[in-house]
């Protein structure tokens, strides 16, 4: 394939591009701001059970408060990097802020069962602006490849280990005060945010003929909107129900047609060159595949902290902090790494690790101690976690044209989204089969359900591992 001969983008020869004076303060911004949305998931979650009680949720309404987000989310991501290429990422950025904030104060404010999922409907749009804008000014504000690799490891640091820190923030704020305030610190949260945004934001350059790819935005959003939801139908009624089936099957169908319309249209909103290469291609799948493993990770640790174990909604979130302390650890040591060598052995070394580190969950029982048992999984599996997500998230960026960047952004995003519904989906038809198979619905039988997800996970990442053993070691890294 011939390469264009234009002018070289920041991302792709940083040889020749002076460094930005503001990309520090770039980055404390977008990583601020990335935690938000990492942490808004993990918060909600702890706090949905205080919720429901107070506003007279049925369990349907309780697990739209979840669903209505995620979907959005996922299905305006790909939108939302587009509309950070063309207008301007500095001004989707502020504008995702905003709303962000504003729906956040609706959901905290909420009277009925409705308001609070329409709510957080609302959340997911914005969030869809934030996060592929933020992660674009990331990747375009560092040139030197050293200095980007560093930047990817606090950037992973920071919103890897934002779940863990949301558990215990959910926590803390629903049994100190209210599950309302959840939604509504997010308020001056943002106000904190915003003033550093406005000043050390750069605005990126913006296309000189705006031309929109209508066609590739409602099949993609469609698309994308349509599997999430029907993988998350699956979770509730079953992978063979005909509303499943038939919103699966609606959802490929739309992907399909999306990308038919991408290689035909004049101005994609979804470039092909962008997912084309080979090794950014085995980013996205790795992306994916770690999303799913990682989700029902979390997910059904928590219920077996909870439902098993029976602790506390802060205690529960006390437990995942070495989790996030592995996150943290593994992150920055990828990013000080990366700067010197390829991503290939830092990639498949913490896939590895993280692997290990959730296969040993399945030793556990019903009585199996916490420091001996759950500490060292979550520590050894967080670490690696942190190295490979740090690894993955800058490959999938690597080399992408300045102009693609967001909506590079958004495809990273929307795997890893895409990857956690299916997770959660296919492992708790696992769990659920096995503790069926024991006959009962006891705790032991409960903990063996849970142990068979952590199995089937630890799989998931070393399939992982070998697709970055095979697939990401032949393309020489460009900063």
């Amino acid at each position: 394939m011939s390469q264009s001969k234009s002018a070289p983008s920041a991302v792709e020869s940083p040889e020749v591009q002076t460094p930005d004076p503001r990309r520090w303060g770039t980055l404390a911004v977008v990583v601020s701001a990335q935690l938000l949305i990492v942490l808004d998931s993990s918060v909600v979650t702890i706090a949905l059970p205080s919720a429901q009680a107070e506003l007279g949720m049925s369990d349907s309404a309780k697990q739209w408060v979840v669903a209505a987000y995620t979907l959005t989310f996922g299905g305006f991501l790909l939108v939302g990097g587009r509309l950070a290429d063309v207008h301007g990422r500095k001004k989707i950025f502020l504008l995702g802020l905003l709303g962000f904030a504003v729906t956040s104060a609706l959901g905290g404010l909420a009277v009925g069962p409705v308001m609070l999922p329409l709510a957080r409907a609302a959340q997911g749009v914005f969030a869809a602006l934030l996060a592929p804008a933020g992660l674009a000014l990331l990747t375009t504000a560092f040139s030197d490849a050293r200095e980007r690799a560093r930047a990817f490891g606090i950037f992973g640091a920071a919103v890897g280990s934002g779940m863990a820190v949301g558990m215990v923030l959910g926590g803390v704020l629903t049994e100190v005060g209210s599950w309302r305030w959840c939604l509504l610190v997010n308020v001056p949260l943002v106000l904190v945010i915003l003033v550093p945004a406005v000043r050390f934001l750069a605005e990126s350059q913006r296309e000189a003929v705006i031309k929109y790819d209508l066609p590739g935005a409602i099949t993609g959003t469609l698309g994308v909107g349509t599997l999430i939801y029907g993988l998350s139908e699956a979770e509730t009624v079953g992978w063979s129900h005909p509303s499943t089936v038939a919103f699966g099957l609606a959802g490929l169908a739309l992907l399909v047609a999306f990308v038919v319309i991408e290689r035909r249209s004049e101005r994609p909103m979804m470039p092909l060159r962008i997912v084309v290469d080979r090794v950014r291609g085995a980013g996205y799948a790795i992306v994916f595949l770690a999303g799913a493993a990682l989700l029902a990770f979390y997910l059904f640790l928590t219920y077996y902290l909870q439902l098993v174990r029976e602790y506390s909604p802060l205690l529960t979130g006390l437990a995942f902090l070495p989790s996030a302390v592995g996150v943290f650890l593994g992150s920055l040591g990828a990013g000080r790494i990366l700067g010197r060598t390829g991503p290939r052995a830092v990639l498949t070394t913490g896939l590895l690790l993280g692997a290990a580190g959730i296969a040993y969950l399945g030793v556990l029982d019903r009585a199996s101690g916490f420091w001996s048992v759950v500490f060292p999984a979550l520590m050894v599996s967080g670490l690696g976690i942190g190295a490979a997500l740090t690894t993955v998230t800058k490959i999938t960026l690597d080399g992408v044209p300045s102009g693609d960047a967001g909506v590079a952004s958004a495809l990273t995003n929307a795997m890893r989204q895409i990857g956690g519904a299916v997770g959660v989906s296919a492992l708790n038809v696992v769990a659920l089969s096995v503790t069926a198979a024991k006959g009962d619905s006891g705790d032991d039988a409960l903990t063996e359900g849970y142990v068979a997800t952590f199995v089937v996970g630890a799989g998931l990442l070393a399939l992982a591992s070998v697709i970055a053993v095979v697939m990401t070691g032949s393309r020489r890294v460009r900063g």
